[in-house]
């Protein structure tokens, strides 16, 4: 198993993950990423606000991305019909 770093940035800054988690393959890399934007975007939700300037950067120890999600493409919203 590989260790992946879960980065959150937006243009201007970044939170680094710093302890990283080992993971299985890139589905579940890719998984993961999507329950930690939907995580981080729930939480702002109960701050009331979302904040779409952000994405999750899923780096390996030497530094390869490989895989990014912004926060904006972890959810559909459904508008009143």
């Amino acid at each position: 198993m590989a260790r992946y770093f879960f980065h959150l940035r937006d243009h201007n800054s970044t939170l680094l993950d710093e302890e990283g988690v080992e993971l299985a393959d890139l589905a579940v890399v890719r998984q993961k990423a999507l329950d930690a934007a939907r995580d981080t975007l729930s939480h702002d939700i109960r701050a009331g606000f979302i904040d779409l300037r952000f994405r999750i950067d899923v780096e390996t120890e030497d530094g390869a991305v490989v895989h990014s999600l912004a926060l904006e493409d972890a959810f559909v919203v459904r508008g009143q019909d």
